[in-house]
């Protein structure tokens, strides 16, 4: 299969993820290097303005908490997701991303997952496909479109200056007795194995099995831990919440969170390179979590809305 020609058209982007909540807040409350993404144009027709997103994050200490000393710990979840997809509210959409977490304080699990809709519940590997992890690991979710019906998706953790490991998942939205092909690939010692995976059952009375596209691109991270919990499992049946709202002196509309115009088609950083501020928005006071390294659409400023989405 050819493979695009990816070219990068932004560079990354810093987030101090402390300000995502004070349970987060620890040893690494003043580290600037925790988060970044960069967004790669497309060249295939019918793609749209992006083919690729990638997100790398260092994980901040999770720690377990409890309301009571014979209580049970609660579990704390941090995550972090790439999306691309097309739609005035984003509604066919490739979501990827990862779900860390701490069940004593000490040791902690990273759980790669993806999400295909309309149609689909959110895909998680199985166990054996986690990583674990100290705080301050740092791991990658590279999600890229190869055609209308085929996507890689790619999670990695490094674990030295010359040393990753790597689970990559190939999505085809050809189907096959109904069901989209899905293709695991491991890596382990310089050995890659391949191993064919069945996803999950389509939500009743779904489309069928939308053309992957990538109109916008969506970099997502989230430290809410109040989602709820899939039923009879000890672990969270969403992807991470993200609700952007882009304003400034851009020729921009402003979308309030609760409009259902929220992921217009035609985002003014789409196909295009831009960088602003990124800042957490709470019940209208604004506080800045990063700027970019480069000022370029100084104008520009992203909102980090707690408002779901992607779910």
């Amino acid at each position: 299969m050819h493979l695009p020609r990816i070219v990068n058209k932004a560079l990354g982007l810093l987030v101090l993820l402390a300000a995502c909540g004070p349970t987060l807040v620890s040893a690494n409350k003043d580290r600037s290097d925790l988060c970044g993404f960069s967004m790669f144009t497309s060249d295939f027709d019918g793609i749209g303005n992006f083919s690729a997103i990638e997100a790398s994050w260092t994980i901040p200490d999770v720690a377990s908490i409890s309301n009571g000393k014979d209580a049970e710990p609660q579990l704390q979840w941090v995550r972090h997701g790439v999306s691309l997809c097309c739609g005035n509210d984003c509604s066919t959409r490739l979501t990827a991303g990862m779900s860390a977490m701490s069940r004593d304080g000490r040791t902690h699990t990273a759980e790669p997952v993806f999400q295909l809709t309309p149609g689909y519940t959110p895909f998680f590997l199985l166990p054996a496909h986690r990583f674990e992890l100290n705080a301050s690991d740092t791991f990658w979710t590279r999600l890229e479109l190869l055609s209308p019906r085929a996507a890689r998706i790619t999670f990695t953790k490094s674990e030295g200056p010359n040393s990753n490991s790597s689970v990559i998942v190939g999505l085809g939205t050809e189907e096959k007795y109904g069901q989209p092909t899905l293709t695991l690939e491991t890596t382990q010692s310089g050995h890659t194995f391949k191993t064919p995976l069945i996803m999950p059952p389509r939500v009743d009375n779904s489309p069928p099995t939308p053309l992957l596209c990538g109109d916008s691109a969506w970099w997502a991270l989230t430290g809410d831990f109040n989602a709820n919990m899939e039923p009879n499992r000890q672990r969270l049946y969403v992807l991470p919440h993200f609700s952007p709202v882009l304003i400034g002196n851009q020729r921009l509309e402003t979308r309030s969170s609760d409009s259902k115009w929220r992921f217009p088609a035609d985002l003014a950083l789409s196909g295009l390179p831009r960088f602003w501020n990124m800042v957490w928005d709470t019940n209208g006071q604004t506080k800045t979590l990063c700027k970019p390294r480069i000022l370029a659409d100084s104008g520009m400023t992203l909102l980090h809305a707690p408002h779901e989405w992607g779910v």
